[in-house]
């Protein structure tokens, strides 16, 4: 009887061990699960406060564009309101009419004639066998014409040099 009771107990020892055995992965795979759910409960909550973030962003700047498009439209009609008051002046035609209307000056002294038109393309024509320059290059000129000497000094451009033309 004595080996039989040894082999019971050894039996149930050994059922013990298997059992120990068995319960320690099991236990492992309970520990695991619960830190795999801890570590994804984390992970949602870091997901959810990004997506809050992100929401508040988005708001802040949908909210500095609307102040902005708000400034940009206060300022835009200023803007537009100074060229339509200018638009709206009437034009005057009169001017237009004194603008066709041609002038011809003529200097007359001892019996000689000078036509101002004359007197400005031959200073064109010897400002331009002077400098070298082109027509184009003129800005302004100005022609002074003294009949007691038979010259017309001119000045072109602000050059002044005592430049002139026989008469």
């Amino acid at each position: 009887m004595a080996t039989k009771r040894t082999t019971k107990k050894a039996e149930t020892m050994a059922a013990k061990k298997a059992a120990k055995t068995a319960a320690a992965p099991a236990a492992e795979v309970k520990a695991e699960q619960s830190k795999a759910e801890a570590v994804k409960t984390a992970v949602v909550e870091t997901v959810k406060a990004a997506t809050e973030t992100v929401k508040a962003a988005t708001e802040t700047v949908k909210e500095t564009a609307k102040e902005a498009v708000k400034e940009t439209a206060k300022a835009a009609p200023a803007k537009e309101a100074a060229p339509k008051a200018e638009a709206k002046k009437p034009v005057r035609r009169t001017k237009k009419a004194a603008a066709a209307a041609t002038a011809e000056v003529y200097f007359q002294y001892l019996g000689k004639e000078f036509a101002s038109k004359d007197l400005v393309s031959d200073v064109k024509k010897a400002w331009i066998e002077m400098t070298g320059k082109k027509e184009e290059d003129i800005q302004d000129i100005k022609v002074y014409v003294k009949p007691e000497e038979n010259k017309a000094y001119y000045v072109v451009n602000g050059e002044a040099e005592g430049h002139y033309i026989e008469l």
